[in-house]
């Protein structure tokens, strides 16, 4: 059934499809809409104010889009000094500028907790739009960035880690994905999303199962973050986790002999993760390579096959 936006035009992706944002028809184009804001993950403004831009931004470029314009979303404490809060606010802006897009003002409430993040507005061509439901079997799966980035987060807030240590993890959460979201557009990806709050798995599945595909990803080829190992043996987890593997429970395949460690990692929550997308092998192998060449730690990490929709975790023998 055909879904309408008054006054504007049809809706080509809408709530009830759980996709990474909201997409609309307006004339020959399709707008992009979506929102996120977070905590901080360090103690640089700037830095913050940077990653929390790429992670609002991320959403447009996971669905084939380029950002045209955002809105600062701005939850400030009454104590927080004020060279801090414009330290975010300038941090924000330098990400959105290098991605090509305008920022327009935004909206500050006072809130005990700090929060931050964007509104974005993008556009794409309808007919080239990455979605949950574009993956097709015999493609390869290709992860844009490693992960570990909830657990490396959380043992630095619980002064487990150094902000040396968490500096790698900084570096990729900085990282924009619009380089990946080109190259994937390119080289034929006809699916993808961003990795954030539910873990590679929840993301994982939702393309499987809204696709109607399996996703049969090598555990052995993730990328993963340095330290988050050695932080989950010293007991470190997130809120999250719990839930993430809750999700995904009942189309998830795992092989035995799986540690508590390496399932952890699964379902780990990310901030400004990178991009999942799917596409021809040819064309993966390529997105992999000119990725890596330019400093990213991408990498092939599975197949599509058939459905019924499952996610199939493997080892490599």
């Amino acid at each position: 059934m055909t879904r309408l936006a008054p006054g504007t035009g049809e809706v080509l992706v809408g709530a009830d499809d759980g996709d990474d944002a909201g997409v609309i028809r307006y004339g020959d184009r399709a707008l992009i809409a979506t929102v996120d804001f977070i905590p901080p993950v360090c103690d640089d403004p700037v830095r913050f104010g940077r990653i929390a831009a790429a992670n609002s931004l991320s959403d447009v470029w996971a669905m084939g889009g380029r950002p045209l314009f955002a809105l600062n979303l701005c939850a400030f404490p009454r104590a927080a000094p004020a060279e801090a809060l414009a330290a975010i606010l300038e941090g924000a802006a330098a990400t959105v500028a290098e991605a090509g897009a305008a920022l327009l003002g935004g909206h500050s409430v006072r809130d005990p907790e700090l929060k931050f993040g964007l509104a974005v507005v993008g556009d794409a061509a309808p007919d080239r739009l990455l979605t949950h439901r574009g993956a097709r079997p015999g493609q390869a799966v290709v992860l844009t960035k490693p992960l570990g980035t909830g657990v490396l987060i959380n043992a630095f807030k619980a002064d487990r880690l150094d902000e040396a240590a968490l500096e790698p993890a900084l570096a990729e959460m900085e990282r924009t994905n619009a380089a990946a979201a080109a190259l994937a557009l390119e080289l034929g990806a006809t699916a993808a999303t961003d990795v954030t709050g539910f873990g590679l798995a929840g993301h994982a599945w939702n393309l499987a199962r809204r696709s109607e595909v399996r996703l049969r990803l090598d555990f052995d080829a993730l990328p993963v973050l340095p330290g988050f190992y050695e932080m989950v043996a010293a007991g470190v987890s997130t809120g999250c986790t719990p839930g993430n593997h809750l999700a995904v429970a009942a189309g998830l395949e795992t092989p035995p002999g799986m540690s508590d460690a390496e399932l952890e990692l699964l379902a780990d929550p990310q901030t400004s993760g990178g991009l999942l997308a799917t596409l021809p092998r040819a064309g993966a192998e390529t997105m992999v390579e000119r990725l890596v060449a330019a400093g990213h730690r991408a990498a092939v990490i599975g197949t599509v096959a058939p459905g019924p929709a499952r996610l199939e975790i493997l080892r490599t023998e």
